[in-house]
């Protein structure tokens, strides 16, 4: 997938946006820059194609360009179970007892929410279910470049994080799964720029107030750029997907367990 672009890049992935764009029959010069003519024409055919037309060409608007099929088919939930197990997870078949994960997409260019989300548990009936969402495992482009630490912004490390999350007041707003039980551990990316660096020499471990939330809470809305949603949390694009997240930690609690595990791991497939 080409890297993600906006007024004022430059270079091949730009020239190809262009390339689309006038194969889509979005006229623009074809010279590798993204100005206001190619930005405009951008807008355009997002909006043409039901994507917030905002100017920026990120996973969904490259799908659109390059007519690839915006779904691409997860692994099933047994897939992802055993990769989790090779991986020295735990998991569970405990009734109604949620297994949350996040598998990172193999990009380091931030500001997309091309990475997944999901949940797999087992129903009253015995049943296993899986749900997946998209959303973002990396901070937005904002808090790269302005990070709250001197340290550098804060990026989730891989890992399994148990009983870290409950449900709490995402700042101080609406319910969402909060870190308030256990540490967890970042990278701090302190380059200010819009790559996203996973240095080792860089991982702190401590109360970084990494939750998991809402980009949007419109109903039927899905957002495209991360940029302040996230300054480190794991991010849901949809309201959708994050309401279903929070009806199934409501039944979670409701069966006596308050607290919620996490599995971030990077895309193997």
């Amino acid at each position: 997938m080409p890297s993600t672009i906006r007024k004022g890049s430059r270079g091949p992935d730009v020239t190809l946006c262009q390339t689309c764009l006038n194969d889509h029959n979005y006229q623009c010069d074809v010279d590798g820059i993204f100005g206001s003519g190619t930005e405009a024409q951008v807008k355009a055919f997002q909006n043409a194609s039901n994507l917030a037309p905002d100017g920026v060409v990120g996973q969904h608007t490259w799908n659109k360009l390059l007519q690839v099929d915006d779904v691409i088919e997860p692994p099933s939930a047994e897939e992802i179970l055993a990769h989790a197990v090779s991986l020295g997870y735990e998991t569970w078949d405990t009734v109604n007892r949620l297994w949350l994960f996040g598998i990172r997409s193999p990009t380091r260019d931030s500001n997309a929410f091309d990475d997944l989300l999901g949940c797999i548990w087992v129903d009253e009936y015995g049943i296993r279910q899986v749900v997946y969402w998209p959303g973002t495992t990396d901070p937005g482009l904002y808090w790269l470049l302005h990070p709250s630490r001197s340290e550098g912004c804060a990026i989730l490390v891989e890992g399994q994080y148990l009983d870290t999350w409950t449900i709490d007041l995402h700042g101080g707003k609406y319910e969402a799964l909060c870190q308030r039980a256990k540490e967890v551990s970042v990278y701090r990316d302190d380059t200010l720029d819009d790559k996203l660096d996973l240095d080792k020499g860089t991982i702190m471990t401590g109360w970084f107030g990494i939750n998991i939330h809402a980009a949007t809470q419109v109903e039927g809305a899905e957002s495209t750029v991360v940029d302040r949603w996230s300054a480190g949390c794991q991010v849901h694009a949809t309201d959708s997907g994050f309401d279903q997240m929070m009806n199934l930690a409501y039944m979670q609690r409701d069966q006596g367990r308050t607290t919620f595990s996490y599995a971030l791991m990077d895309q193997w497939w």
